[in-house]
């Protein structure tokens, strides 16, 4: 393939991608197999990648529909309970 048919292939992985989706390179490789017509090493998958500037191997630590003030809400909330139970010891038995 050349590089323009590379990206016109790569395209609507890249605007899943874009859209909150994740960039299965499993994906890529079965499509790639069939557009070629055989099978290709993964590494071909990561490679065509590679030549289109993709260099995210791994998603976002945040996921895009992360709730942050609910979450702030739970820190406010909910690490004075975890403190104190940790601080005070382990439960002890009432005859002990």
């Amino acid at each position: 393939m050349t590089r323009d048919e590379e990206a016109a292939f790569l395209a609507p992985f890249f605007e899943k991608a874009k859209v909150g989706g994740i960039l299965v390179v499993g994906e890529i490789k079965q499509a790639l197999d069939v557009r070629l017509g055989r099978t290709v090493a993964l590494a071909s998958a990561y490679n065509l990648l590679h030549r289109h500037d993709w260099r995210k191997l791994a998603p976002d630590k945040q996921h895009p529909k992360a709730d942050l003030a609910a979450q702030a809400d739970w820190k406010k909330n909910s690490l004075p309970v975890l403190w104190r139970s940790t601080v005070s010891g382990p439960a002890q038995h009432p005859s002990g």
